[in-house]
């Protein structure tokens, strides 16, 4: 039976394929699924003046197991793991499908308060091209998210030396800091008598850090001074709060949806149905149809099949040529049946062989002359003598001299009337 698609048919398919399959890899390369948000705003993405991008970069070197959260950071965090949700700037809403996102549920937390308004740069957007302190209402406002009470954010100069550290490094901060008025509920970690840099507030099992100013954290101010071994201080101490038998492996989470970086909860059959990654799924339908295609029976009387294996006498014939020319022995091949045919057309007509194949032709040819043979059996030999001699074999002179020997061989014996009948 003839195959089902040809072979240029099959390989014009999968180079299609191929080029697709290519293109979809090119084409997804560059896609996370996440939903683009403020590249130069408040968050570890930004390599902006306010965002924290080399702060997660040396958290990273430093070899704590931190992490972005585009999509359900309590979930990443779980209840051993620390979420730090740095000046948010929206609403902490969740879509529908993944619930309410509190951060009472966080059993470890470090909540940055905001300090700063800023533009982007026309330019570029990965860049601020101006900023100005923010009211303080907006620190307020994000410290109402943990603790509604008398708390104040206050700002003032930064002092030269925080009274209160609990840590081995001391930050430094320029020009004005923004600071806390603790109440009764909190600890400070960091502060001077006024107010505190780094407050805590401990209740029902879970343990909140207020940083009140990101100054410390941030691009422009976290390579001043100590700032970045009091910011890795600050994160593994919180890390190790109640996972003391965790060998501080547990996960640290940046949430970055507060700042727009938000994954699409996209099920897979609406992924494989969008571009581009549809091409891929068209070519598995193409497939699958070629596929039903070649097993499905055809219409009509169906084809005799030929025997399995055939001994025919032409079979025998053309397995042989097929072997002779796969060896590559035109030339002996040529010779021998050349010299084959003069030997028995010199017996048919009668004539003593001689040992020398010349001697012979020369009786040949005055038989041939007499019957107006148009052939000339000396000819013959000497074509065949460069043929057999030729450096590179010319396979369409040898058939010429297989041809005219041939016709040769036809002409003398007809003419003689030995062969009644031309086969």
């Amino acid at each position: 039976m003839n195959p089902t698609f040809s072979k240029s048919a099959v390989g014009i398919f999968i180079a299609t394929a191929a080029a697709l399959f290519a293109l979809s890899l090119i084409l997804s390369a560059g896609e996370d699924n996440v939903s683009r948000g403020e590249a130069a705003g408040p968050g570890v993405n930004s390599t902006s003046a306010v965002g924290y991008a080399g702060l997660y970069d040396v958290l990273r070197r430093a070899g704590l197991p931190v992490r972005r959260s585009s999509g359900g950071p309590l979930r990443e965090s779980g209840d051993r793991g620390t979420l730090i949700v740095a000046e948010p700037m929206r609403q902490l809403v969740l879509d529908a499908d993944s619930g309410s996102y509190s951060l009472e549920d966080a059993k470890r937390l470090l909540l940055v308060l905001p300090k700063w308004k800023w533009t982007e740069d026309s330019g570029n957007p990965s860049w601020v091209s101006a900023m100005s302190e923010a009211g303080i209402s907006e620190a307020q406002m994000t410290l109402a998210l943990v603790a509604i009470d008398e708390s104040l954010v206050f700002r003032k100069n930064a002092p030269e030396r925080w009274t209160t550290n609990e840590f081995q490094f001391s930050p430094e901060i320029s020009g004005v800091a923004q600071l806390l008025h603790p109440s009764a509920k909190m600890k400070t970690l960091a502060g001077d008598g006024d107010g505190a840099l780094l407050a805590e507030i401990t209740e029902e099992g879970r343990t909140v850090w207020i940083l009140t100013d990101p100054d410390v954290m941030s691009n422009h101010g976290f390579m001043k001074g100590d700032n970045a071994a009091f910011m890795i201080s600050v994160i593994s101490s919180l890390s190790k709060i109640g996972n003391e038998n965790s060998g501080g492996r547990t996960p640290i989470v940046f949430d970055e949806t507060i700042h727009g970086f938000v994954s699409e909860n996209d099920s897979i059959l609406r992924m494989i149905m969008r571009f581009p990654y549809a091409i891929v799924t068209i070519l598995g339908v193409i497939w699958v149809i070629m596929l039903i295609s070649a097993g499905a029976g055809r219409f009509g009387v169906p084809e005799t099949p030929k025997r399995a294996v055939d001994f025919g006498k032409a079979q025998l014939i053309d397995n042989g040529a097929r072997m002779l020319d796969y060896g590559g022995h035109h030339a002996v091949t040529l010779g021998r049946y050349a010299r084959m045919a003069i030997s028995e057309t010199a017996r048919a007509l009668r004539l003593l062989e001689e040992s020398d194949a010349a001697r012979t032709a020369e009786w040949v040819d005055r038989i041939g002359k007499s019957r107006n043979v148009s052939v000339s059996c000396s000819l013959l030999l000497e074509r065949l003598a460069r043929a057999e001699n030729a450096a590179r074999p010319d396979i369409s002179k040898m058939m010429d001299i297989a041809r005219l020997t041939h016709k040769w061989k036809g002409e003398i014996l007809n003419e003689s009337g030995i062969h009644r009948k031309r086969h």
